[in-house]
């Protein structure tokens, strides 16, 4: 197990509430896509964290922000990419609004690589209630990295941020 992981879900009380607090500060779905990504990376010691939202129509989701090399500089991305719903582990994440996630890249046909390959991915929805805002997702160059605690700990702060989105008014898609 993570031990960056374990930690957290041992404190996830008083780390959650620090998350909140730094969320209730932004007013941009953009704003909380990037505090949602540099929590999550920082706090779970992850390789990358990208949160991509569903876009005005609720059938594709775009990166807004990103915790590792994908991040150029401050508030800024290498590169986005765009998946539609069910393409992908992050857009079949989305489809089924549960995570997903893959223990080795090269043997899951769902996987889309992004700014380098990677072996690992865990993807969690970012919901509040029936309502998917988007994916949390995470790469990791070494296979079978992700365990039930990174999975734990990733969907207690998209749901964090998912309460946040719902607030400032981002897109949204209801249950279907």
């Amino acid at each position: 197990m993570s031990l960056a992981a374990a930690t957290f879900l041992a404190e996830a009380q008083a780390r959650l509430a620090g998350l909140s607090q730094a969320l209730s500060r932004q007013v941009t779905s953009q704003d909380v896509a990037w505090t949602l990504c540099d929590f999550c990376g920082r706090e779970l010691a992850l390789a990358d964290a990208v949160v991509y939202l569903l876009d005005e129509g609720g059938a594709t989701l775009t990166q807004q922000a990103a915790w590792g090399p994908k991040r150029a500089a401050h508030h800024m991305l290498e590169s986005r990419i765009r998946l539609a719903m069910g393409v992908g582990i992050v857009g079949r994440c989305a489809q089924l609004r549960l995570p997903q996630r893959t223990a080795d890249a090269r043997l899951d046909e769902r996987y889309v690589s992004d700014d380098q390959p990677n072996l690992s991915e865990l993807a969690v929805p970012i919901l509040f209630g029936d309502a998917l805002f988007g994916v949390l997702d995470s790469e990791h160059p070494q296979a079978d990295y992700y365990r039930m605690a990174h999975e734990h700990a990733m969907l207690a702060i998209a749901e964090r941020g998912a309460h946040r989105l719902r607030e400032v008014g981002a897109f949204n898609a209801p249950a279907a």
